[in-house]
């Protein structure tokens, strides 16, 4: 199918980028639309780990806060796994072990791609992409985490899984990435 970008600008750039677009696209009756205005944001594609210890079927959970989520519910800490940000010409393996050791102070032994995702496809062009990891030392004491220098303050416990999941069902965990990952190694685990 046709896509044709008539104009194409870029309206702001800054932590995020926002462009405008004047495009018309192609029906599915064959025939292009009429010109409409889009807007894209994006950002970069973020990478986050479910980090799983199948002996004693617990998942590794963090929280910190989060300014947009406080802005919208005066409560910002945010029960979520261990994500960041792609940096340019970083691989997403690298992210994630990158992410696992500054918020939890741990490092990968394993990672294997779960899914890849458009979280708002609407408005945006970036992806999630959510891997399955293990880590040494699963036992270790966990404790608080993060950069300072990036003002992070990460809380790191670990939970069974199916505590994690019944936190999902009573809206405790409200990060959409993690409520994948999550629901994503339940189904993985009750198939094999």
């Amino acid at each position: 199918m046709k896509v044709q970008v008539n104009k194409h600008e870029l309206e702001y750039s800054g932590f995020i980028k926002i462009e405008k677009s004047r495009l018309r696209f192609e029906k599915f009756n064959g025939t292009m639309s009429e010109e409409v205005t889009r807007y894209r944001h994006y950002r970069g594609d973020a990478v986050a780990v479910i980090i799983f210890d199948s002996l004693c079927n617990q998942v590794l959970l963090i929280q910190q806060f989060r300014y947009a989520v406080h802005a919208r519910t005066s409560n910002g800490w945010l029960v979520e796994c261990v994500a960041g940000m792609q940096e340019k010409g970083e691989n997403l393996e690298d992210v994630a072990h990158r992410e696992v050791y500054e918020e939890t102070g741990l490092k990968l032994t394993s990672l294997n791609l779960m899914t890849e995702y458009f979280y708002s496809p609407g408005s945006c062009s970036d992806k999630v992409h959510i891997f399955l990891g293990t880590v040494k030392n699963s036992e270790q004491t966990t404790e608080i985490h993060g950069l300072s220098h990036e003002g992070e303050d990460i809380k790191v416990w670990w939970v069974s899984l199916e505590t994690a999941l019944a936190m999902c069902d009573a809206n405790e965990i409200q990060d959409a990435k993690t409520i994948v990952g999550l629901n994503l190694l339940a189904r993985r685990i009750q198939i094999n």
